[in-house]
């Protein structure tokens, strides 16, 4: 079974665009920090991220400048 994963990529690109075409870019940027947030919690939660906290300042520090 092949992973196709272009598709995949287009697939969810397209889907970002869609969801965000219309907002300007500060709704945007407010729009992916709640999206990280919400995968942030779910993580944790889950205990799919075990090493978060350690991870955490290096992920905002380079996203967040």
């Amino acid at each position: 079974m092949a992973i196709k994963a272009v598709e995949m990529v287009r697939k969810i690109r397209d889907q970002h665009y869609e969801q965000t075409k219309n907002l300007s870019i500060e709704e945007q940027i407010k729009y992916i920090r709640n999206k990280s947030k919400e995968l942030q919690k779910k993580l944790k939660k889950d205990g799919q991220c075990p090493s978060y906290q350690k991870h955490r300042k290096q992920i905002v520090s380079t996203v967040c400048g």
